[in-house]
């Protein structure tokens, strides 16, 4: 007993169209690590930052991220 050529064909093209989409898949679940990563650093970068400025300019320092403009100092000796 045999599969027809058209179910053969058929059965080929779709285990073809499924293995295509599990690898594709699997570069986006690397691409999503990567990414992770990345964004963990990042998070990292923004926290010394942060602690950096609050030691300069004090826990509540609101800086206008277009202008650069500290508001609201909580002590104005440490802008110097």
């Amino acid at each position: 007993m045999k599969l027809s050529k058209k179910k053969l064909e058929e059965l080929k093209t779709t285990v073809e169209s499924r293995d295509q989409a599990l690898l594709e898949i699997g570069n986006l679940e690397v691409r999503k690590a990567h990414v992770t990563a990345q964004a963990y650093e990042l998070v990292i970068k923004f926290e010394e930052v942060r602690a950096t400025l609050k030691d300069k300019y004090g826990d509540d320092v609101q800086i206008d991220m277009t202008t650069g403009e500290i508001v609201n100092p909580s002590n104005d000796l440490k802008k110097a």
